[in-house]
């Protein structure tokens, strides 16, 4: 009798701890609408957020669309920049539409604002949103004011004429290591390259040929001046111990596309990509191993506010949440378009955002 009820409170006590972490995963409120339901005029998919602290954000996404919130995300604004690069040409000249041969190439005249891809601050200040055919915005003044950098092809040499040798691949993860030196990737195999602070990119990018498969890389990351990955396509990760002077292909043991990285420290770090994978490492790169997650849904951006809690979002609305270094992963949902979640962000482990491809924004809240 006496070990019946044990079990029976064994049981309880598991069934309660349960039903604790399934309501913890569904701390999750809209605050943004799909484009359909606000029908306001302000649409487009989203691809990355970012929060200074749990009042102050950004968005970005398609067509240069640029949301900002002075309140948590109760509200959103939309801020209107100037996309065109300093020397960009102003006017035709030849009597051809913007953007046809011999005319401004588009985004920096015709074609239409460029889609905005990924956001990145090396400070409350200093901040870059990279995007479409070679985007480079900069900010020096905490996101008030944006100004457009060029991309430019290594073979161009020293010209800084947006017309002449620009990179037009998709630009996706970047970071500064130093105060002058930093990194972007993208469409294309494109890796870009700083050396005076983020005001001018010379790089390279391979564009493929017909019947050609192309490699992207997705994101990057420094866990100091010398040692970084990139991540990409077809279970690409490459590897730096000499501050991205070479880069060394690793094997991680997984052909599947790569989307975010995160590291929150020197030797603890997660990637996350197509199929649910999630890499984990524990040794600084050296190894990585596949943790459990129950999921077959792309996961597109990974977070963590330290060693032990962080989220990653997907296809589907999924939500993975963890709050033992990813152990384990509770699965939910977040936003109601049944869209795909592009981003994350939190600025500590009561609070995260994240949005997705039918402009809606989502907060998780515990308090």
């Amino acid at each position: 009798m006496l070990r019946t009820i044990i079990t029976f409170f064994i049981l309880l006590i598991g069934i309660m701890l349960s039903f604790s972490d399934t309501m913890a995963e569904t701390n999750w409120t809209v605050l943004r609408e799909d484009d359909f339901i606000r029908n306001d005029g302000v649409q487009g998919m989203l691809h990355d957020v970012h929060f200074w602290d749990n009042q102050n954000g950004l968005v970005v996404g398609d067509r240069g669309l640029i949301l900002v919130t002075e309140d948590g995300g109760k509200t959103w604004a939309k801020k209107e920049i100037n996309m065109r690069p300093s020397g960009a040409p102003t006017g035709q000249t030849s009597g051809r539409p913007a953007g046809a041969g011999g005319g401004p190439p588009p985004g920096f005249r015709g074609g239409g604002s460029p889609t905005l891809y990924n956001i990145y601050f090396v400070n409350e200040k200093v901040g870059y949103i990279t995007g479409a055919r070679g985007t480079i915005l900069k900010t020096k003044d905490g996101g008030k004011t944006w100004n457009r950098k060029i991309a430019r092809s290594e073979a161009a040499g020293q010209s800084n004429n947006p017309r002449r040798g620009g990179i037009r691949a998709n630009l996706m993860g970047i970071q500064i290591i130093s105060e002058t030196v930093g990194f972007i990737v993208g469409s294309e195999n494109t890796i870009l390259k700083t050396t005076d602070g983020g005001e001018t990119w010379v790089g390279s990018s391979e564009r493929a040929r017909v019947g050609e498969t192309r490699n992207n890389l997705e994101n990057i990351w420094f866990v100091s001046p010398t040692i970084g990955w990139i991540i990409g396509s077809y279970g690409t990760l490459l590897h730096t111990t000499d501050g991205g002077e070479t880069w060394e292909k690793q094997d991680a043991g997984f052909d599947n596309n790569l989307f975010g990285i995160h590291f929150s420290d020197e030797k603890t770090g997660w990637i996350c990509g197509q199929e649910g994978l999630i890499l984990h490492t524990s040794d600084g790169g050296k190894t990585w191993k596949q943790q459990k997650t129950d999921s077959y849904d792309n996961l597109q951006d990974i977070m963590f506010v330290d060693n032990m809690i962080g989220w990653t979002v997907g296809d589907y609305n999924a939500v993975l949440h963890t709050v033992d270094g990813g152990k384990k992963w509770n699965a939910s949902k977040a936003g109601g378009s049944g869209g795909t979640l592009k981003g994350v962000h939190a600025t500590d482990k009561d609070h995260c955002w994240t949005v997705d491809d039918w402009g809606v924004i989502s907060a998780y809240k515990t308090k």
